[in-house]
């Protein structure tokens, strides 16, 4: 239902992600070895997300089964085999899944934001990772979910994602990270540039909140594109900023796949700079508004 603090005038119905956690599920089929793990974890969360939906669930309940459905995909696919051991491996691994699930539900509160850059996230990982069969894939697969989704959510939303969306879309960028750095297809840092525009908001704002000692698990409207939609601004030429910041860091990570692990992480650093100097300049421009009790996420 539409409030003060929300982004929306009309009642819209929410939980229409479960079309693509129920995509994205038929898709893990195809994954070789990692199926199993993927589409286990991937029903644990998208099914967290689909019980909040359907009757909020307490915020420590919540985070409780979305660590719960990170497991298996930590398991099964460790950030670093043989490097600093299989148990270190796994916690980062268990770590990336819990930031993309979580940073790709703060930032669905703008009408096809998330499925967007979901949708760019997939599609350069697939051209990035065309030599790995099932990065390629599960990155085609994401675009295409969301590919088949936008048209009921922009430019007017029909329907929402709800958490059961974001939640499997953020499980599905991490897997898509996984699998690439399981294979050797990528880089770390090549690979966080991608979703670099939503690591940069949520992160920022995330901290910028603890900073404050806020309580963080509790919805607000402080994000970027949340502070420059609401003085009554447009989704469209939001998302579409969003979008183009994406596209040129795919475009940088393509260009700087093959140069050395230290080069790529200078890359990486610079973009992260440029996109903080970038949102310290922005939130001075929008006013902020402050989050009441109970809210849910802006829409």
């Amino acid at each position: 239902m539409p409030e003060d603090r929300r982004m929306h005038q009309l009642p819209t119905p929410r939980g229409g992600g479960v079309a693509i956690a129920l995509a994205l599920l038929l898709a893990s089929a195809w994954l070789g070895p990692t199926a199993a793990a993927f589409a286990l974890g991937l029903g644990v969360t998208a099914g967290a997300g689909l019980l909040d939906d359907l009757r909020p669930l307490p915020a420590l309940a919540k985070l409780l089964l979305q660590a719960l459905g990170a497991v298996p995909l930590a398991l099964a696919l460790p950030v670093l085999p043989g490097e600093l051991g299989i148990a270190l491996g796994g916690l980062l691994a268990w770590a990336l899944v819990m930031v993309a699930v979580n940073f790709w539900n703060f930032m669905d509160g703008s009408n096809g934001m998330a499925a967007s850059q979901a949708l760019l996230v997939g599609a350069a990982a697939a051209l990035l990772a065309a030599g790995d069969g099932p990065t390629a894939w599960l990155g085609a697969a994401t675009a295409a979910a969301c590919l088949g989704f936008l048209p009921f959510n922009v430019p007017r939303a029909r329907v929402f994602l709800g958490d059961v969306g974001s939640h499997a879309l953020g499980y599905a960028v991490a897997g898509i990270g996984l699998l690439a750095r399981s294979s050797g297809v990528a880089g770390p840092a090549t690979l966080l540039l991608l979703p670099s525009a939503f690591l940069l908001d949520a992160g920022l704002t995330l901290a910028w909140r603890l900073a404050r000692r806020q309580r963080v698990w509790r919805a607000h409207r402080e994000h970027l594109y949340q502070r420059a939609i609401a003085p009554g601004g447009s989704h469209m030429p939001v998302l579409c900023a969003y979008a183009a910041w994406t596209v040129a860091a795919s475009l940088l990570a393509w260009a700087t796949s093959g140069e050395p692990a230290g080069r790529q992480l200078a890359w990486l650093a610079a973009t992260l700079a440029a996109g903080a100097c970038v949102y310290g300049w922005s939130v001075r421009r929008w006013p902020l508004m402050e989050a009441s009790p109970g809210m849910e996420s802006a829409r």
